[in-house]
This record gives C-alpha cells, structure tokens and sequence, in this order.
C-alpha cells in the first residue's frame, strides 16, 4: 500500500522505521506517511488522516455511476475496499459526507458482488473447459469468490465424469 497524507496535530521527532524514517511532524505541515501509522497516530489522536481524492463523495459517485454502466468490472484502485474500511473506521471525523460515503461504498461492493456472481454462473453453465479473466479484481474480492469457485471447479469435475460415464 501506498503512503497516506496526514496532518499532525502535534510536533514529533523524527521516527525510526525498518521501512525508513519518518518525520519530523510539525503540527499543522501535511506530510506522507505509511497507512498502519497513519492509523495508529489516529487512534492516538495525534493526526488527521487526509482521505484519498478518491476517497471524496463526488468522485465515489462517479466510481459507482462507472461500475453500473459497464458490462465487466471497473477499475479502482489497489486495495480500494480495504482502505475504505480502515478509514470510515478509523477516521470517521476526518471524512466529509462520511455517511453517504459508506452508502455508496456499499453500494459499489453490491455491484460488484453481482457482477461476479454472474460471471460464476456463466462459468458453470458451460460444459467444456471454461477459462476465466477477472480484470481490476480487488484482492478482498478474489478472497470472498475463492470458495465458490472451487465450487465451480468441483462441480466441473463432476460433470465431466459423468459425461464420461454416460460415453462408456
């Protein structure tokens, strides 16, 4: 994941991290920093977390308006779904529209969700070897479809065998 900008509220030292140092945070001096401490400098309160552009409640409606015109899945970038879930939970107070935000990330999530689950059913509806191409996948959403699709993948197996039988 990427480094996120966040406002301190406080002056800090510099950080020492295996991944690099940090700092030195001057309250009120935007600075980048890696998203796990820029959560737990927000749950210390010691910053504001300053969402993605992505992340703004106009440009989530566009993200949305995108997946329900288009027949296949949109792009978003990586990691959108969790990092929608750290910072509607971590950083409630620091997102504009925050409600309408979660909405349509849900909304998104429904969208896609169908999507793939279409796309499932076509996949066993063919009876010879089927191969599949998910673009702009979220990782989070290979996760939730990995148990149908060895679902499918059983399934497969089973009609071709039965398919061999009734030849013999």
């Amino acid at each position: 994941m990427s480094d996120f900008e966040i406002i301190p509220r406080r002056n800090e030292q510099v950080i020492h991290l295996v991944c690099g140092d940090v700092g030195p945070m001057e309250a009120g001096v935007p600075i980048q920093i890696p998203l796990w401490l820029a959560v737990d400098l927000r749950r210390k309160h010691h910053c504001e977390i300053v969402p993605p552009y992505w992340f703004e409640l106009e440009e989530m409606k566009r993200l949305v308006a995108i997946e329900g015109e288009t027949s296949g899945l949109s792009s978003l970038p990586r990691y959108f779904f969790e990092i929608s879930n750290i910072l509607v939970k971590v950083a409630k107070e620091d997102i504009a529209e925050g409600d309408q935000i979660k909405v349509l990330i849900q909304d998104l999530w429904d969208k896609r969700e169908a999507k793939l689950r279409t796309s499932s059913l076509k996949l066993l509806s063919q009876h010879l070897h089927a191969h599949v191409r998910l673009d702009a996948i979220q990782p989070i959403e290979i996760a939730s479809i990995r148990p149908n699709l060895s679902g499918c993948k059983q399934i497969a197996r089973l009609v071709r065998n039965l398919h061999n039988v009734q030849i013999d």
